[in-house]
């Protein structure tokens, strides 16, 4: 068997058992703040996780990814956001963490 057999019979192999579903869990999620966040470090400092955002997103992509924390993030390439035209997550918003002047510029 040359050098290209080989890596082919090899990438069926991983195809069949299943090790790349495996592989693809293993990686981390893309996921990125609600529209309108803060820098990282300030909106760090002035979300409270009070759960505003998610409960105002029509559309349920904001998740809260650790409940200690209670981080709101979005995972865009399974729930992408949908830049509502109202935004009422950064209406509801509190406390600034969330701002219309930042909409348009999505962090992660």
């Amino acid at each position: 068997m040359n050098r290209r057999g080989f890596f082919k019979a090899l990438g069926m192999l991983v195809a069949e058992s299943g090790l790349a579903k495996q592989i693809e869990e293993l990686a981390p999620r893309k996921k990125e703040r609600p529209p309108g966040a803060a820098p990282e470090k300030t909106f760090l400092s002035l979300c409270t996780g009070c759960d505003a955002c998610m409960i105002a997103c029509p559309y349920n992509v904001i998740l809260i990814e650790d409940l200690d924390r209670r981080d709101p993030f979005i995972y865009p390439d399974e729930s992408p956001c949908v830049r509502c035209a109202d935004t009422p997550c950064i209406a509801a918003c509190p406390t600034g963490a969330l701002h219309e002047r930042n909409r348009n510029t999505p962090s992660n």
